[in-house]
């Protein structure tokens, strides 16, 4: 079954790719929060991602500078 065309190899690159921009994007978040971007890679497991959305929601933020 062809999914918007692509042979199957172009799926599994697209995906791929998607990914991996998913998983950049959310490392500069981390990065900017001052979080280790590493733990952006929980990602790509299913259902644990949302665990990890909800823990970094929800952690205690470090306190910004009044300028």
């Amino acid at each position: 079954m062809q999914y918007l065309g692509l042979p199957l190899w172009g799926q599994y690159l697209l995906q791929g790719i998607l990914l991996f921009i998913s998983i950049a994007c959310a490392a500069v978040v981390l990065t900017r929060a001052g979080r280790s971007p590493y733990f952006a890679l929980l990602i790509a497991v299913p259902y644990v991602q949302i665990i990890a959305l909800w823990l970094f929601a929800f952690s205690v933020w470090p306190k910004r500078k009044k300028s």
